[in-house]
């Protein structure tokens, strides 16, 4: 039983880790063109060097301004699913039985 916790655990660390690189990008590409769509490629220059800033205000900006509300169902229901995931790799991982 606890070989099989431990592979499963590592499995999802795994699947964990592919996803979480997977929804940073499509996290920030999907920012990008919302800047895009409102500034131009000016915009995206200076996305690009304020990300912090472009990942928590720029979807809600696309959201709002413009009706574009896939950049916060990405990122935000993606911070959903994955805390989902490490949290059950968590609890996979721990030793208390």
């Amino acid at each position: 039983m606890r070989l099989f916790r431990s592979l499963a655990a590592g499995t999802l660390g795994i699947v964990g880790g592919i996803l979480l690189f997977a929804w940073l990008v499509a996290s920030f590409v999907l920012d990008l063109l919302a800047i895009y769509l409102t500034f131009g490629g000016l915009g995206v220059l200076l996305g690009i060097v304020l990300a912090p800033i472009v990942f928590v205000i720029a979807p809600w900006y696309a959201g709002l301004a413009h009706g574009f509300w896939w950049p916060l169902i990405v990122e935000y229901g993606g911070l959903i699913v994955l805390g989902l995931v490490f949290g059950l790799a968590e609890k996979l991982f721990s030793t208390r039985q």
